[in-house]
């Protein structure tokens, strides 16, 4: 009886203290030094892209799940505990630089969280201090540089960080575009980056939150671009060789269309989900969105998201494309029908390189 007392006394007081305490839903960390002096920050002395490996790899050793997005740059963490339950937070790399020194930048994560009421004041803390534990100790494993910045602000040199890319691809000659729904975010506009250099932009129409899927469409289209061949309705087989069209890393490594190549490694996506595909080819961020075609030139799968952690390579998930025909069928797209032949890699690039564009997300 004590024991059921005392324990509903400190969840009372833990509550109270949720409700006036005014404290923030955002935590930013880089290790268990984090702060050295009111107004300075120990940040790590890295890259964007090593900032999101690094924080792939120490949520996946520290959280019960993760999923990292690329082209977002996002860590979307779930951990059980014994009072919270299932606890969710999102852990997102930030940039910052020093205002005295220009020269002096490195990254720091930012943990927060988008639930509700206690969780939402209690959860960043608690999951930000484990995070920070693991964090702490692979720094020091693997030596990673830092540095202490006093009197910090984000920093997005030349303009380049902050905006994420994508890809996205023609299916309708009326304009119709494909993409992630991750992609297309919270935006009703997106600017498209077309192969002759030029931008026009393009109107989120649908997106499909559960399939991480999305409709675009851009208006007027040249003639000239030739909507792709899309499968509906059969699926493809393990073993079968695939090509992805898109724009990895996008603008930062040039914004021209690359392809990568491999097989379908399993019918199956991440913990068995049956409306992915599992792909041993490379995907890098600004992949997201791109198509992946059989060897009839055909759209068998859209690009989504990979596993990143230590040890793990060439896992990579694409949504199958029959989770697109609803959408189709919404806005009331017919896409072209398979071809009955086999093409080379050569060809599917020339077939379509023109029907593949950048996305632009400010």
């Amino acid at each position: 009886m004590y024991s059921r007392h005392f324990f509903s006394r400190i969840l009372f007081l833990t509550l109270l203290l949720a409700m006036v305490c005014g404290c923030s839903n955002r935590q930013f960390i880089s290790g268990t030094k984090t702060y050295q002096s009111k107004d300075c920050i120990r940040v790590l002395d890295i890259n964007e892209d090593e900032a999101w490996e690094i924080g792939v790899a120490v949520a996946a050793t520290t959280f019960d799940r993760v999923q990292a997005t690329p082209g977002t740059n996002l860590i979307h963490a779930n951990h059980y505990g014994p009072i919270m339950g299932q606890a969710r937070a999102t852990i997102e790399p930030i940039e910052l630089r020093s205002k005295t020194n220009k020269n002096l930048s490195g990254f720091v994560y930012d943990v927060y969280s988008k639930g509700s009421g206690l969780n939402r004041t209690l959860v960043p803390s608690y999951m930000a201090s484990d995070f920070a534990t693991e964090l702490q100790q692979y720094i020091e494993t693997q030596l990673i540089r830092s540095n202490v910045l006093c009197g910090f602000e984000k920093s997005y040199p030349k303009g380049m960080l902050g905006r994420a890319t994508g890809t996205c691809w023609l299916v309708d000659s009326r304009g119709y575009l494909v993409t992630c729904e991750h992609v297309a975010g919270n935006k009703r506009t997106l600017e498209i980056v077309l192969p002759n250099g030029t931008t026009r932009t393009a109107t989120v129409v649908l997106t499909d939150k559960t399939n991480d899927l999305a409709i675009l469409k851009i208006d007027p289209l040249p003639e000239a671009y030739r909507p792709i061949p899309v499968a509906l309705t059969t699926l493809s087989n393990v073993g079968e060789s695939i090509y992805i069209l898109g724009f990895p890393k996008g603008e930062k490594v040039g914004n021209s269309l690359k392809m990568s190549d491999g097989i379908i490694s399993s019918l199956l996506g991440f913990q068995n989900n049956t409306t992915e595909y599992q792909l041993n080819a490379p995907i890098n961020g600004g992949n997201s969105g791109g198509p992946v075609f059989n060897t009839r030139g055909t759209a068998v799968g859209v690009v989504s998201s990979k596993l990143v952690a230590l040890g793990t390579e060439g896992i990579g998930y694409v949504k199958k494309t029959n989770g697109l025909a609803l959408l189709f069928a919404q806005v009331g797209i017919s896409p072209l029908p398979s071809i009955n032949k086999t093409f080379t890699a050569e060809e599917i690039y020339t077939q379509y390189r023109n029907s593949v564009f950048l996305i632009r997300r400010y």
